[in-house]
This record gives C-alpha cells, structure tokens and sequence, in this order.
C-alpha cells in the first residue's frame, strides 16, 4: 500500500513539474520575460504611449537598439512619450531611461531609474 500511495504522488509530482515545465517554455523561457506593472511582459515592448505609434518615424526595435548601445543593463519595458519637446521612446536599461527620438533615432537624454 504504501509503494502505492509513494508511486501516485511521484506521479502527481512529475506532472506538476513537466507542466510547469512547459508554460514556462511557452512564455519564452526562463529570464526571458518581466513583472511589470502586474503582469509578465517581453522586455523591449511598448508600453505606455501605444495611441503615438502612427507618430513614430522609426520603429520600436531600432529604438530600442539605440538605447542598449548607449546604456548596459537589463533591458526592460518602453514608453513613447513627449520628453523635453519630442515624441520619444523612453527605454528602461539597467538603472537608466534612455530617451530616443521617434523621428531620427538619435539618444535626446538619459536620465536615472532612482
């Protein structure tokens, strides 16, 4: 009886963990997504801002490749936004928001996270 009992719950147990398992495959990957603002997110994609896309001359991804050439750390959310008389994508790196104008691409500011 109780090898039985000792086989059901290593079974229980090892559902558990290929289930567990594959969701978090399904989402990327371990480290691959982030906790913002209450849910899980890809980092590099916008947040805040996304009714100023149609403004926006450049795409997300080469602003955000802008921002990670200027500033190293963990990439995380974006916001377009105004900033200092420009529509520009605010990048979250490491302990920084780099400011990239939606229009040339270019770094107008970096300020910091603190």
């Amino acid at each position: 009886m109780r090898k039985r009992i000792a086989l059901i719950v290593s079974a229980v147990v090892a559902s558990a963990v290929l289930v567990l398992t594959g969701a978090t495959l399904a989402f990327g990957g371990p480290g691959r997504l982030i906790y913002d603002d209450g849910s899980y997110v890809k980092p590099g994609s916008l947040d805040d801002g996304k009714d100023l896309r149609s403004q926006a001359s450049i795409p997300l991804r080469q602003a955000v490749a802008a921002a990670r050439r200027s500033a190293s750390g963990s990439l995380a959310q974006v916001d377009l936004e105004q900033y200092d008389g420009h529509l520009v994508y605010t990048v979250d790196v490491g302990d920084n928001e780099v400011h990239i104008d939606a229009a040339k691409g270019s770094v107008v500011g970096m300020t910091s996270r603190d």
